[in-house]
């Protein structure tokens, strides 16, 4: 038996009403359907990225904490990055409500969307039950699993370059303008999530400059119908850039810069290359145990194109950056998520029909073990086994909750008129505090209005707020004491975790900026 696929017997009535969905393959008079086996697969991405995600964490991921400060009020952009994914967040947020399961379902999303991105692409080049083997491998990429529920911008970005990648194919082939405006919408759409989108055309360039059956796709109408595609989508970002002095890509430069001088450069392009193998580890070694046993698949010339597509898409994206990274420039490991979506299909083309031997019942439950056993590590981070195993405490075992119970009844005993609105300090602690609070409360991020539109001076004044910031970050306190010169240092709080074991006590440093007298209390009620 198969797993993943239903035998059945398929009438001619059958047939006509569903010809795209019907595989091109048989086994023994029975119509294969792969198709069910890909929804099994999504449906699995969707379930393990959110039950294991909610298992191993006491506290949301950093980012996330952040994309959750951000969608407070949806910007245009932010100083530090495009705004797709808190837009995502904030989406989620408005349908699930404020808690964690919100924050995790972006990315099993995000994930389940890159995998299924791919599925045409696949289908088109190997068939239904190839294809499918295609997907179940990519699937165990490590950015597809161990590292998806981080909802950052590197997650964000990955099903809209697999879509744009899906969607060039389709143009280079079958050359429709509608798939050029496709792709130029999944292109803007990647860069809306993060700019590195950028290095997807140099994999558009070698593809073009490659095969000359690619070049013939070219036109001027083709062309600008991608560009509009690329303008519906971030044209109004781009306003935002140009009226903001292109905050972020001075934000990233400078931060570039920072990390770049923690480590020699050999150390930090060694760590991205390595990185990248440990993420495809799972592939190398089903590339490595199969590439001497069965046939290799027929060099057909009309596979040409196939090869050459999935190479300088699959890795020039890739090989782009390596080349940065020679230039001396930092490279950090995880910005390389999004630029592999075709590593399965790579694999299954390396193997050939040797491929069709994972098309079988062992290999679907390895898979599953596998996937198990990742997400059962990744649960044990938020358990007292993990700090004793590893030595180290993890963040997702940060006790949170009990900084936004601390918070709310400091805020209580010194502002007992007013709801707390706004919390300000460094972004890990107020931003976890924000979370958890019983009020909805807004973010001051770094006490710096600038960066953080949604909060106004007026409102601080009005209404007061509590600030939480990590005593270690020193310059925090000279620049809250600059622009809120009537806050008053509070005692600092001592944060035990409510599981003893899964974190240590926490230190964290605490002010009240107090509302002017005179203000109205009604005011600060409502938002």
């Amino acid at each position: 038996m198969r797993i993943g696929v239903i035998l059945q017997k398929t009438s001619p009535r059958k047939a006509q009403l569903f010809p795209k969905f019907l595989p091109a393959v048989s086994d023994q008079g029975n119509a294969v359907r792969p198709q069910a086996g890909l929804v099994l697969l999504l449906l699995a991405q969707l379930l393990l990225l959110i039950v294991f995600p909610l298992l191993g964490h006491h506290a949301p991921p950093l980012d996330v904490v952040e994309m959750h400060t951000w969608a407070f009020e949806p910007q245009l952009g932010y100083y530090k990055h495009p705004p797709l994914p808190a837009w995502g967040v904030y989406l989620s947020e408005a349908i699930f409500g404020r808690r964690q399961l919100a924050l995790f379902v972006p990315s099993a999303v995000s994930v389940a969307i890159a995998t299924l991105a791919v599925w045409p692409l696949a289908r088109r080049m190997f068939g239904a039950r190839r294809a499918l083997v295609a997907l179940f491998l990519q699937s165990t990429l490590a950015y597809y699993n161990l590292y998806a529920p981080d909802f950052n911008h590197n997650v964000a970005q990955m099903p809209f370059w697999a879509l744009a990648v899906c969607a060039l194919y389709f143009a280079l082939r079958d050359g429709r303008a509608r798939w050029w405006f496709g792709f130029g919408l999944a292109l803007g759409m990647s860069a809306l999530a993060k700019y590195s989108a950028v290095f997807l055309l140099p994999g558009v360039l070698l593809m073009l400059a490659w095969d000359s059956g690619a070049r013939r796709q070219l036109g001027v109408a083709k062309l600008l119908a991608a560009g509009a595609g690329v303008l519906v989508c971030f044209g109004p970002h781009f306003w935002w850039l140009v009226a903001h002095q292109f905050a972020p890509l001075h934000y990233i430069a400078e931060r570039v810069g920072e990390l770049g001088a923690h480590a020699s450069w050999l150390e930090r392009f060694g760590s991205y290359l390595g990185a990248q193998l440990l993420a495809h580890v799972v592939l190398l070694a089903v590339w490595l145990g199969m590439r001497r046993s069965g046939a290799p698949a027929p060099g057909a010339c009309s596979a040409r194109f196939d090869d050459r597509f999935l190479v300088a898409l699959g890795l020039g994206p890739f090989c782009a950056t390596v080349l940065v990274g020679l230039s001396g420039s930092y490279l950090h490991p995880m910005w390389a998520s999004a630029m592999f979506p075709l590593s399965g299909l790579l694999l299954v083309r390396a193997l050939g029909m040797r491929a069709e031997r994972l098309y079988a019942r062992q290999w679907a439950l390895a898979w599953l073990a596998l996937m198990l056993v990742i997400g059962a590590g990744y649960a044990s981070k938020n358990t007292g086994l993990w700090s004793r195993r590893t030595n180290v405490y993890a963040r997702a075992a940060y006790p949170g909750p009990e900084l936004a119970r601390l918070l709310e009844a400091r805020w209580r005993a010194e502002v007992p008129d007013r709801p707390l609105r706004t919390i300000v300090g460094t972004p890990w602690e107020a931003g976890v505090a924000s979370f958890f609070s019983q009020s909805s409360t807004a973010v001051l991020i770094d006490a710096d209005v600038a960066i953080s539109p949604w909060v106004t001076p007026d409102e601080i004044a009005r209404c007061g707020a509590i600030v939480a910031w990590n005593p270690l970050i020193g310059e925090f306190l000279p620049a809250l004491m600059a622009r809120f010169p009537n806050a008053r240092i509070l005692a600092p709080l001592e944060v035990d975790p409510q599981r003893a074991g899964t974190y240590y006590r926490k230190v964290v440093a605490a002010a009240v900026i107090a509302p002017q007298t005179g203000s109205p209390a009604a005011a600060c009620h409502s938002r």
